[in-house]
């Protein structure tokens, strides 16, 4: 039995020191409790609605600077997993990323690719397959945010071998129902399910400029149930949801199938067309 920890900040683009503090507040809670995964929203360090630039130039980090130093002590004092996004400049160009950090230090970094709305005015979306690397945990995975809605991404990460996938995501409020689940939820549902993977999704809080937030912070097991999910009760309030969950160690779905051996790509060839 694996306890994974996603945490639901309200994070403000106005205090980026305040954001990382409070992103390290989170993590040792999460540890106190114990948890062995620890999950961060999108953009952690920054905030999500720019205005210029510039903003985000002033608030972004590198691969080797502070944030990443400081989560990387973090994790191997506390003996845990930590995926977080950040949003982290390289070679002159900004991306929202994903970093997987265990107590061996910073294991990798995976550069968005499904850019949603605004973010092509600000970032360059990563041209590189989910990342998933062995940890003490087992084959982790990390994507961000929109990347879980293209099906074919996720199944990349099952065809890998992960076992689990860790969302960084800020979801916004587009106004679709929420009752009896935010649909957001549902999305990490099926991918779960379809893939028999445990899905964690880390999503924010809040208002920032104007943009509310779903609030839809949900760990899946490996059948697509829901083992915890955000109160909708208490948006806006920081929210540190565990949830213990078995990690699977096949495919197997019933006696005689499996979400892998099943496959028939040669039936799938039409989806790769324009």
């Amino acid at each position: 039995m694996l306890r994974i920890t996603v945490c639901q900040l309200p994070l403000d683009i106005e205090n980026a020191e305040g954001n990382i503090k409070l992103a390290n507040m989170a993590i040792r809670d999460a540890s106190s409790q114990g948890a062995k995964l620890v999950v961060l929203p999108e953009l952690t360090n920054s905030g999500y609605v720019f205005r210029t630039l510039a903003e985000l130039e002033e608030r972004a980090t590198t691969l080797n600077g502070a944030i990443i130093k400081e989560w990387e002590s973090l994790a191997a004092r506390l003996k845990l997993v930590l995926v977080a996004g950040l949003a982290i400049k390289d070679e002159g160009h900004f991306y929202n990323c994903s970093v997987i950090i265990d107590s061996s230090g910073l294991r990798g970094w995976y550069k968005k690719a499904h850019l949603w709305n605004d973010e092509v005015d600000f970032f360059t979306p990563g041209d590189g397959a989910p990342l998933v690397v062995d940890t003490d945990l087992g084959r982790i995975a990390t994507m961000v945010c929109y990347d879980v809605e293209f099906t074919e991404w996720v199944r990349l990460a099952m065809l890998d071998d992960a076992v689990i996938l860790a969302l960084p995501t800020n979801w916004p409020d587009g106004g679709l129902p929420t009752e009896p689940t935010p649909l957001e939820a549902v999305r990490v549902q099926a991918a779960a399910s379809q893939n028999k993977l445990v899905v964690a999704a880390a999503d924010r809080t809040g208002v920032e400029r104007g943009v509310a937030w779903t609030g839809s912070s949900v760990v899946a097991d490996s059948d697509g149930v829901i083992k915890v999910i955000a109160d909708r009760k208490k948006l806006n309030q920081i929210q540190i949801l565990v949830a213990d969950v078995e990690v699977p160690t096949d495919r197997k779905i019933s006696p005689r199938n499996d979400v892998r051996a099943d496959r028939r790509p040669d039936l799938y060839r039409g989806i790769l067309r324009k």
